[in-house]
Protein backbone atom coordinates (compact mmCIF):
# COMPACT_ATOMS: atom_id res chain seq x y z
CA UNK A 1 0.00 0.00 0.00
CA UNK A 2 2.62 2.21 1.06
CA UNK A 3 4.52 1.81 -2.51
CA UNK A 4 1.68 2.06 -3.84
CA UNK A 5 0.78 5.95 -2.68
CA UNK A 6 4.27 6.72 -3.40
CA UNK A 7 3.88 6.01 -7.20
CA UNK A 8 0.72 7.75 -7.28
CA UNK A 9 2.23 11.12 -5.63
CA UNK A 10 5.66 10.40 -8.21
CA UNK A 11 2.81 10.34 -10.96
CA UNK A 12 0.70 13.40 -9.88
CA UNK A 13 3.91 15.50 -9.68
CA UNK A 14 5.06 14.48 -13.44
CA UNK A 15 1.54 15.15 -14.70
CA UNK A 16 -0.16 17.98 -12.82
CA UNK A 17 0.21 21.16 -14.12
CA UNK A 18 -1.90 24.92 -13.44
CA UNK A 19 -1.31 28.46 -13.84
CA UNK A 20 -4.39 29.26 -11.60
CA UNK A 21 -3.15 31.50 -9.39
CA UNK A 22 -1.43 33.66 -11.93
CA UNK A 23 -2.88 36.20 -13.46
CA UNK A 24 -2.54 37.81 -15.90
CA UNK A 25 0.67 39.80 -15.84
CA UNK A 26 2.50 36.75 -13.90
CA UNK A 27 1.61 33.82 -16.11
CA UNK A 28 3.59 31.21 -17.53
CA UNK A 29 2.98 32.05 -21.49
CA UNK A 30 3.91 29.99 -24.55
CA UNK A 31 5.49 30.63 -27.78
CA UNK A 32 3.58 29.83 -31.31
CA UNK A 33 5.13 27.81 -33.60
CA UNK A 34 4.90 31.07 -36.77
CA UNK A 35 5.98 34.21 -36.74
CA UNK A 36 4.44 37.68 -34.92
CA UNK A 37 5.01 40.77 -37.70
CA UNK A 38 4.10 43.30 -34.90
CA UNK A 39 6.48 44.80 -33.01
CA UNK A 40 4.66 43.74 -29.38
CA UNK A 41 1.31 41.54 -28.60
CA UNK A 42 -0.23 40.52 -25.68
CA UNK A 43 -3.21 37.91 -25.61
CA UNK A 44 -5.49 37.21 -22.62
CA UNK A 45 -8.05 34.80 -21.99
CA UNK A 46 -10.87 36.69 -20.96
CA UNK A 47 -12.58 33.68 -18.99
CA UNK A 48 -10.05 33.15 -16.39
CA UNK A 49 -7.62 36.77 -16.80
CA UNK A 50 -4.49 34.30 -17.62
CA UNK A 51 -1.89 36.08 -20.28
CA UNK A 52 -1.19 33.15 -22.65
CA UNK A 53 1.05 35.17 -25.31
CA UNK A 54 3.21 37.89 -25.11
CA UNK A 55 5.63 39.84 -27.60
CA UNK A 56 8.05 42.47 -26.04
CA UNK A 57 5.10 43.57 -23.67
CA UNK A 58 6.83 46.35 -21.95
CA UNK A 59 8.15 47.73 -24.70
CA UNK A 60 7.64 51.86 -25.34
CA UNK A 61 4.87 52.26 -27.97
CA UNK A 62 2.96 55.38 -29.23
CA UNK A 63 -0.54 54.25 -29.15
CA UNK A 64 -2.28 56.53 -32.02
CA UNK A 65 -5.79 55.96 -31.71
CA UNK A 66 -5.99 53.52 -29.07
CA UNK A 67 -5.97 56.65 -26.90
CA UNK A 68 -9.67 56.75 -27.39
CA UNK A 69 -10.15 53.95 -25.16
CA UNK A 70 -8.87 55.68 -22.21
CA UNK A 71 -10.89 58.50 -23.67
CA UNK A 72 -14.04 56.35 -23.39
CA UNK A 73 -13.20 55.48 -20.18
CA UNK A 74 -13.06 58.65 -19.15
CA UNK A 75 -16.36 60.28 -20.46
CA UNK A 76 -18.31 56.82 -19.35
CA UNK A 77 -16.94 57.47 -15.79
CA UNK A 78 -18.71 60.91 -15.84
CA UNK A 79 -21.38 60.89 -18.33
CA UNK A 80 -24.20 58.33 -17.65
CA UNK A 81 -26.86 59.31 -19.86
CA UNK A 82 -25.26 59.63 -23.68
CA UNK A 83 -28.18 59.61 -25.41
CA UNK A 84 -29.65 62.79 -23.73
CA UNK A 85 -26.28 64.86 -23.20
CA UNK A 86 -25.73 67.32 -25.67
CA UNK A 87 -22.06 68.86 -26.28
CA UNK A 88 -21.64 71.77 -28.70
CA UNK A 89 -17.91 71.47 -30.90
CA UNK A 90 -15.36 74.10 -29.69
CA UNK A 91 -12.83 76.56 -31.72
CA UNK A 92 -10.17 74.89 -29.65
CA UNK A 93 -10.90 71.27 -30.99
CA UNK A 94 -10.47 72.16 -34.40
CA UNK A 95 -7.48 74.32 -33.86
CA UNK A 96 -5.58 71.63 -32.21
CA UNK A 97 -6.19 69.23 -35.26
CA UNK A 98 -5.01 71.72 -37.74
CA UNK A 99 -2.76 70.60 -40.32
CA UNK A 100 -2.09 67.29 -38.44
CA UNK A 101 -4.10 65.26 -41.38
CA UNK A 102 -6.53 63.80 -38.49
CA UNK A 103 -8.87 61.40 -39.19
CA UNK A 104 -12.40 62.62 -39.11
CA UNK A 105 -16.26 62.14 -39.16
CA UNK A 106 -16.89 66.12 -40.35
CA UNK A 107 -18.27 67.58 -37.22
CA UNK A 108 -17.79 71.48 -37.54
CA UNK A 109 -17.08 74.25 -35.08
CA UNK A 110 -20.04 75.31 -33.19
CA UNK A 111 -22.43 71.87 -34.04
CA UNK A 112 -24.03 70.26 -31.02
CA UNK A 113 -23.77 66.57 -31.10
CA UNK A 114 -24.86 63.85 -28.62
CA UNK A 115 -22.77 62.58 -26.79
CA UNK A 116 -23.89 59.19 -27.88
CA UNK A 117 -22.62 60.03 -31.33
CA UNK A 118 -19.36 61.27 -30.33
CA UNK A 119 -18.73 58.03 -29.16
CA UNK A 120 -19.80 55.82 -32.11
CA UNK A 121 -18.01 58.11 -34.18
CA UNK A 122 -14.62 58.41 -31.84
CA UNK A 123 -14.68 54.26 -31.62
CA UNK A 124 -15.68 53.33 -34.61
CA UNK A 125 -14.73 55.47 -37.17
CA UNK A 126 -11.51 57.17 -35.12
CA UNK A 127 -12.59 60.59 -35.44
CA UNK A 128 -10.21 63.09 -33.60
CA UNK A 129 -12.53 65.89 -33.49
CA UNK A 130 -15.34 63.73 -31.49
CA UNK A 131 -12.05 62.73 -29.04
CA UNK A 132 -11.54 66.50 -28.63
CA UNK A 133 -15.27 67.81 -28.35
CA UNK A 134 -15.79 65.00 -25.47
CA UNK A 135 -12.44 65.98 -24.12
CA UNK A 136 -13.01 69.40 -23.74
CA UNK A 137 -16.86 68.95 -22.61
CA UNK A 138 -16.40 66.45 -20.05
CA UNK A 139 -13.03 67.96 -18.70
CA UNK A 140 -15.05 71.11 -17.67
CA UNK A 141 -14.35 73.61 -21.13
CA UNK A 142 -10.69 72.20 -20.31
CA UNK A 143 -8.91 69.49 -22.52
CA UNK A 144 -5.54 69.91 -20.14
CA UNK A 145 -8.28 69.11 -17.10
CA UNK A 146 -9.23 66.07 -19.21
CA UNK A 147 -6.02 64.72 -19.80
CA UNK A 148 -5.03 64.64 -16.11
CA UNK A 149 -8.24 62.58 -15.94
CA UNK A 150 -6.68 60.69 -18.29
CA UNK A 151 -3.52 59.94 -16.60
CA UNK A 152 -5.04 59.62 -12.79
CA UNK A 153 -7.30 56.73 -14.56
CA UNK A 154 -4.26 54.96 -16.32
CA UNK A 155 -2.28 55.04 -12.85
CA UNK A 156 -5.69 53.71 -10.99
CA UNK A 157 -6.41 51.07 -13.99
CA UNK A 158 -2.51 50.06 -12.74
CA UNK A 159 -0.67 50.91 -15.63
CA UNK A 160 3.23 51.90 -15.46
CA UNK A 161 4.45 52.61 -18.65
CA UNK A 162 1.84 55.17 -19.95
CA UNK A 163 1.38 58.91 -20.37
CA UNK A 164 -0.96 60.71 -22.06
CA UNK A 165 -0.86 64.32 -23.41
CA UNK A 166 -4.08 64.59 -25.86
CA UNK A 167 -7.61 62.50 -26.12
CA UNK A 168 -7.47 61.40 -29.81
CA UNK A 169 -3.64 59.89 -30.09
CA UNK A 170 -1.95 62.13 -32.74
CA UNK A 171 1.37 61.63 -32.54
CA UNK A 172 3.54 63.13 -29.91
CA UNK A 173 7.15 61.64 -28.11
CA UNK A 174 5.44 62.15 -24.89
CA UNK A 175 2.50 60.18 -25.35
CA UNK A 176 3.61 56.55 -25.03
CA UNK A 177 2.36 53.13 -23.81
CA UNK A 178 3.01 49.51 -24.05
CA UNK A 179 0.90 46.37 -25.20
CA UNK A 180 0.62 45.06 -21.11
CA UNK A 181 -0.85 48.60 -20.68
CA UNK A 182 -3.02 48.75 -23.58
CA UNK A 183 -3.99 45.47 -22.78
CA UNK A 184 -5.03 46.16 -18.97
CA UNK A 185 -7.02 49.38 -20.27
CA UNK A 186 -8.83 47.21 -23.28
CA UNK A 187 -9.45 44.91 -20.85
CA UNK A 188 -11.03 47.25 -18.00
CA UNK A 189 -12.79 49.25 -20.34
CA UNK A 190 -14.48 46.00 -21.77
CA UNK A 191 -15.25 44.53 -17.87
CA UNK A 192 -16.54 47.45 -16.61
CA UNK A 193 -18.49 49.70 -19.27
CA UNK A 194 -21.18 47.44 -21.20
CA UNK A 195 -21.71 50.82 -23.17
CA UNK A 196 -18.22 51.00 -24.30
CA UNK A 197 -18.23 46.84 -25.65
CA UNK A 198 -21.95 47.69 -27.45
CA UNK A 199 -20.60 50.86 -29.47
CA UNK A 200 -17.06 49.69 -29.93
CA UNK A 201 -18.33 46.47 -31.18
CA UNK A 202 -20.57 47.76 -33.51
CA UNK A 203 -19.67 47.57 -37.18
CA UNK A 204 -22.62 49.75 -38.78
CA UNK A 205 -24.02 52.91 -37.16
CA UNK A 206 -25.39 56.15 -38.80
CA UNK A 207 -25.23 59.37 -37.29
CA UNK A 208 -28.23 61.12 -35.55
CA UNK A 209 -29.35 64.90 -37.44
CA UNK A 210 -27.79 67.78 -35.69
CA UNK A 211 -27.36 71.16 -36.25
CA UNK A 212 -25.76 71.07 -39.39
CA UNK A 213 -26.92 67.77 -40.52
CA UNK A 214 -29.86 65.83 -41.66
CA UNK A 215 -30.71 63.02 -39.99
CA UNK A 216 -29.34 59.77 -41.16
CA UNK A 217 -26.61 62.35 -42.40
CA UNK A 218 -23.63 59.76 -42.82
CA UNK A 219 -23.13 55.80 -41.77
CA UNK A 220 -20.10 54.68 -40.35
CA UNK A 221 -18.17 51.31 -40.36
CA UNK A 222 -15.47 50.10 -37.86
CA UNK A 223 -12.21 50.85 -38.99
CA UNK A 224 -11.38 46.89 -37.78
CA UNK A 225 -11.25 45.47 -41.39
CA UNK A 226 -11.20 42.15 -39.57
CA UNK A 227 -15.35 43.04 -39.11
CA UNK A 228 -16.20 43.62 -42.27
CA UNK A 229 -16.83 41.84 -45.45
CA UNK A 230 -13.95 41.48 -46.91
CA UNK A 231 -10.43 40.19 -47.89
CA UNK A 232 -9.81 40.24 -43.57
CA UNK A 233 -12.74 39.28 -41.96
CA UNK A 234 -12.73 36.67 -39.37
CA UNK A 235 -15.90 35.79 -37.53
CA UNK A 236 -14.71 35.05 -34.52
CA UNK A 237 -13.49 38.95 -34.22
CA UNK A 238 -15.35 41.99 -32.66
CA UNK A 239 -14.23 45.22 -32.09
CA UNK A 240 -12.37 47.16 -30.52
CA UNK A 241 -10.27 49.64 -32.06
CA UNK A 242 -7.44 50.53 -34.84
CA UNK A 243 -4.66 52.97 -34.09
CA UNK A 244 -2.28 53.35 -36.67
CA UNK A 245 0.52 56.61 -37.05
CA UNK A 246 3.91 56.50 -39.31
CA UNK A 247 5.89 56.61 -36.05
CA UNK A 248 3.29 54.06 -34.21
CA UNK A 249 2.96 51.53 -36.92
CA UNK A 250 -0.45 49.73 -37.52
CA UNK A 251 -1.98 48.81 -33.74
CA UNK A 252 -5.45 47.04 -33.21
CA UNK A 253 -6.95 45.68 -29.89
CA UNK A 254 -10.07 43.42 -30.87
CA UNK A 255 -11.62 40.35 -29.33
CA UNK A 256 -12.44 36.56 -30.64
CA UNK A 257 -14.97 34.19 -29.36
CA UNK A 258 -14.77 30.39 -30.09
CA UNK A 259 -16.07 27.62 -29.12
CA UNK A 260 -17.40 29.25 -25.64
CA UNK A 261 -13.58 30.37 -25.50
CA UNK A 262 -12.93 34.46 -25.40
CA UNK A 263 -9.45 36.33 -25.56
CA UNK A 264 -8.52 39.64 -25.95
CA UNK A 265 -5.28 40.65 -28.42
CA UNK A 266 -3.49 44.03 -28.48
CA UNK A 267 -0.98 43.62 -31.39
CA UNK A 268 1.25 46.95 -31.80
CA UNK A 269 3.71 48.35 -33.96
CA UNK A 270 2.77 46.05 -37.21
CA UNK A 271 4.29 47.39 -40.18
CA UNK A 272 3.26 49.93 -42.47
CA UNK A 273 4.88 49.14 -45.61
CA UNK A 274 5.85 45.84 -47.30
CA UNK A 275 9.08 45.55 -48.98
CA UNK A 276 8.13 46.62 -52.05
CA UNK A 277 5.87 50.10 -51.08
CA UNK A 278 3.12 48.64 -50.65
CA UNK A 279 0.45 49.22 -47.68
CA UNK A 280 1.15 46.20 -45.33
CA UNK A 281 -1.88 44.61 -43.48
CA UNK A 282 0.23 42.52 -41.46
CA UNK A 283 -1.95 43.45 -37.90
CA UNK A 284 -4.82 41.37 -39.57
CA UNK A 285 -2.39 38.34 -40.55
CA UNK A 286 -0.52 38.44 -36.88
CA UNK A 287 -4.48 39.01 -35.07
CA UNK A 288 -5.89 36.22 -37.20
CA UNK A 289 -2.86 33.83 -36.80
CA UNK A 290 -2.73 34.36 -32.82
CA UNK A 291 -6.72 33.73 -32.05
CA UNK A 292 -6.27 30.64 -34.24
CA UNK A 293 -3.49 29.48 -32.26
CA UNK A 294 -5.32 30.12 -29.01
CA UNK A 295 -8.29 28.44 -30.31
CA UNK A 296 -6.59 25.24 -31.75
CA UNK A 297 -4.27 25.04 -29.26
CA UNK A 298 -5.99 25.75 -25.49
CA UNK A 299 -8.75 23.92 -23.63
CA UNK A 300 -9.80 25.01 -20.44
CA UNK A 301 -9.04 21.91 -17.94
CA UNK A 302 -9.39 20.63 -14.84
CA UNK A 303 -5.87 19.72 -13.84
CA UNK A 304 -4.92 19.38 -9.77
CA UNK A 305 -7.76 17.57 -8.01
CA UNK A 306 -7.95 18.27 -4.54
CA UNK A 307 -8.91 14.24 -4.03
CA UNK A 308 -5.49 14.00 -5.78
CA UNK A 309 -2.73 12.05 -3.21
CA UNK A 310 0.11 13.76 -3.21
CA UNK A 311 1.95 12.38 -0.64
CA UNK A 312 2.19 11.12 3.00
CA UNK A 313 3.67 11.87 6.42
CA UNK A 314 4.34 9.88 9.44
CA UNK A 315 1.71 10.36 12.47
CA UNK A 316 3.04 9.89 16.01
CA UNK A 317 0.27 8.76 18.85
CA UNK A 318 -2.46 7.95 15.99
CA UNK A 319 -5.22 5.97 16.35
CA UNK A 320 -4.98 2.73 14.14
CA UNK A 321 -2.54 5.07 11.55
CA UNK A 322 0.70 5.71 11.09
CA UNK A 323 0.65 8.21 8.16
CA UNK A 324 -1.84 10.76 7.04
CA UNK A 325 -2.35 11.25 3.44
CA UNK A 326 -1.94 14.88 1.90
CA UNK A 327 -4.12 16.08 -1.10
CA UNK A 328 -4.18 19.69 -2.60
CA UNK A 329 -6.52 22.32 0.01
CA UNK A 330 -8.35 22.71 -3.38
CA UNK A 331 -9.48 21.88 -7.33
CA UNK A 332 -6.98 23.93 -10.10
CA UNK A 333 -8.75 24.83 -13.44
CA UNK A 334 -6.09 26.34 -16.32
CA UNK A 335 -5.94 26.41 -19.96
CA UNK A 336 -4.44 23.54 -20.95
CA UNK A 337 -1.81 23.94 -24.01
CA UNK A 338 -1.89 20.39 -26.35
CA UNK A 339 1.34 21.24 -26.92
CA UNK A 340 3.35 21.37 -23.54
CA UNK A 341 5.16 17.85 -22.55
CA UNK A 342 4.38 17.49 -19.25
CA UNK A 343 7.86 15.86 -18.25
CA UNK A 344 9.13 18.84 -18.35
CA UNK A 345 7.11 19.57 -15.09
CA UNK A 346 9.00 19.96 -11.78
CA UNK A 347 6.94 19.18 -8.53
CA UNK A 348 8.36 20.15 -5.31
CA UNK A 349 6.83 19.55 -1.62
CA UNK A 350 7.80 21.66 1.30
CA UNK A 351 6.66 20.36 4.80
CA UNK A 352 9.07 23.19 6.54
CA UNK A 353 7.80 24.35 9.43
CA UNK A 354 5.06 21.90 9.64
CA UNK A 355 6.24 18.51 11.02
CA UNK A 356 8.85 17.60 13.87
CA UNK A 357 12.52 16.52 14.22
CA UNK A 358 11.14 13.11 12.92
CA UNK A 359 9.70 14.09 9.91
CA UNK A 360 6.34 13.66 11.46
CA UNK A 361 3.83 14.95 13.29
CA UNK A 362 1.60 14.22 16.01
CA UNK A 363 -1.85 13.42 16.46
CA UNK A 364 -4.60 14.21 16.73
CA UNK A 365 -4.64 15.50 13.39
CA UNK A 366 -7.80 17.54 11.33
CA UNK A 367 -9.31 16.72 8.59
CA UNK A 368 -8.26 19.69 5.79
CA UNK A 369 -5.26 20.74 8.01
CA UNK A 370 -2.49 22.30 6.14
CA UNK A 371 0.79 20.93 6.77
CA UNK A 372 3.12 21.92 3.58
CA UNK A 373 3.21 23.49 0.02
CA UNK A 374 3.14 21.71 -3.24
CA UNK A 375 4.71 23.71 -6.22
CA UNK A 376 4.62 22.81 -9.81
CA UNK A 377 7.34 24.78 -12.37
CA UNK A 378 7.85 24.73 -15.48
CA UNK A 379 11.91 25.65 -17.04
CA UNK A 380 12.37 27.47 -13.53
CA UNK A 381 9.04 29.59 -13.72
CA UNK A 382 6.45 28.60 -10.96
CA UNK A 383 3.61 27.72 -12.35
CA UNK A 384 1.67 27.08 -9.50
CA UNK A 385 1.61 26.38 -5.54
CA UNK A 386 -0.87 24.80 -3.47
CA UNK A 387 -1.57 24.38 -0.29
CA UNK A 388 -1.13 20.35 0.93
CA UNK A 389 -3.77 19.34 3.69
CA UNK A 390 -4.81 15.94 5.47
CA UNK A 391 -7.56 14.25 3.64
CA UNK A 392 -8.51 12.47 6.51
CA UNK A 393 -8.48 13.18 10.21
CA UNK A 394 -6.27 11.03 12.70
CA UNK A 395 -7.61 10.63 16.04
CA UNK A 396 -5.31 10.13 19.70
CA UNK A 397 -4.51 7.47 21.01
CA UNK A 398 -5.22 7.54 24.20
CA UNK A 399 -3.03 4.39 25.34
CA UNK A 400 -0.11 5.60 23.59
CA UNK A 401 -0.68 9.25 24.87
CA UNK A 402 -0.61 8.58 28.25
CA UNK A 403 2.65 5.86 27.25
CA UNK A 404 4.27 8.43 26.02
CA UNK A 405 3.85 11.21 29.08
CA UNK A 406 4.87 8.63 30.95
CA UNK A 407 8.09 8.50 29.59
CA UNK A 408 8.31 11.83 29.40
CA UNK A 409 7.84 12.11 33.14
CA UNK A 410 10.19 9.22 34.26
CA UNK A 411 13.12 11.59 31.48
CA UNK A 412 11.81 14.53 33.24
CA UNK A 413 14.64 16.69 35.53
CA UNK A 414 11.62 16.49 38.08
CA UNK A 415 11.94 12.66 38.20
CA UNK A 416 15.07 12.17 38.00
CA UNK A 417 15.57 14.83 41.09
CA UNK A 418 12.79 12.92 43.08
CA UNK A 419 14.35 10.13 42.29
CA UNK A 420 18.12 11.12 43.29
CA UNK A 421 16.36 12.64 46.43
CA UNK A 422 14.78 9.35 47.09
CA UNK A 423 17.97 7.54 46.57
CA UNK A 424 19.95 9.70 48.79
CA UNK A 425 16.84 9.21 51.33
CA UNK A 426 17.01 5.56 51.02
CA UNK A 427 20.61 5.64 51.11
CA UNK A 428 20.79 7.90 54.64
CA UNK A 429 18.02 5.76 56.21
CA UNK A 430 20.27 2.39 55.84
CA UNK A 431 22.97 4.23 56.61
CA UNK A 432 21.31 5.23 60.03
CA UNK A 433 19.54 1.75 59.81
CA UNK A 434 22.75 -0.02 60.18
CA UNK A 435 25.00 2.69 62.53
CA UNK A 436 21.92 2.22 64.89
CA UNK A 437 22.06 -1.71 64.42
CA UNK A 438 25.80 -1.89 64.91
CA UNK A 439 25.13 0.87 68.24
CA UNK A 440 22.48 -1.19 69.74
CA UNK A 441 24.73 -4.88 69.15
CA UNK A 442 27.66 -3.10 70.97
CA UNK A 443 25.00 -2.07 73.40
CA UNK A 444 23.79 -5.76 74.19
CA UNK A 445 27.54 -6.97 74.14
CA UNK A 446 28.44 -4.89 76.86
CA UNK A 447 25.63 -5.88 78.80
CA UNK A 448 25.94 -9.29 78.15
CA UNK A 449 29.50 -8.85 79.26
CA UNK A 450 28.61 -7.35 82.92
CA UNK A 451 26.29 -10.08 83.00
CA UNK A 452 29.01 -13.07 83.23
CA UNK A 453 31.45 -11.27 85.50
CA UNK A 454 28.76 -10.86 87.97
CA UNK A 455 28.19 -14.75 87.86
Amino acid sequence: MKFFRKAAALMTAIFTFTIFSCIPASAVTFTPNFTVSSEAAVLINLDKDIIVYEKNPTKKMYPASLTKIMTAIVVLDHVKDLDNTEYEAPLVVFDDLYGKNPSAVGYSRGEIITANDLMYSMLMYSACESAGILAYNVGGESIPNFIDMMNAKAEEIGCTGTHFVNPHGLYDDDQYTNARDMALIAKYAVDNYPKFVEIATTTEYTLHATNYHEEGWLTIHHTNAMTQNGEFYYEPVRGLKTGTLDESGRNLISMATKDGNNYLLVTMCAPMYNDDGTKANDQYTDQENIYEWAFNTFSYEKILSKTEEITEIPVKLGDNAEHVLLVPSEDFYTLWPNTLDRADLKAEINTDGYLDADGAVIAPVEKGQVFGTYTLSLSGEVICTAELVAKDPVALSQLDYNIMKAKAFIGSFWFKAAAAAAAVLIALYITVYILATRKRRRKMKKISSRSKRRM
